[in-house]
């Protein structure tokens, strides 16, 4: 189920997403890290909302969001936390990434 099918076949993509994030959300995670920004956003979308009336407090970041603050990039002028559907500064702060 690539992104395609969040345009090929939205209802079942979208029902396979929430399948997939009800699953980690029942497992504790805390962070999702996506290697294609694609995924991160379908991930986050409000579509899940707007489609299932469910709202996930995971934390979703690209692999280079997650990498580039350890290489010192501001979280916020460089990584665009700030942007996030999910507020990320409890994460960031437990993490001590600020």
């Amino acid at each position: 189920m690539g992104f395609s099918q969040l345009h090929l076949n939205k209802s079942t993509s979208l029902q396979v997403t929430k399948t997939k994030l009800n699953s980690l959300q029942r497992a504790g995670v805390e962070l999702m890290i996506h290697m294609c920004q694609n995924c991160n956003i379908h991930t986050t979308a409000t579509s899940l909302l707007k489609e299932f009336g469910v709202e996930y407090d995971m934390v979703h970041m690209n692999i280079a969001q997650f990498v580039a603050p350890s290489m010192g990039a501001d979280p916020y002028k460089v990584c665009c936390f700030q942007t996030h559907s999910v507020p990320l500064e409890g994460f960031l702060e437990k993490t001590g990434i600020i």
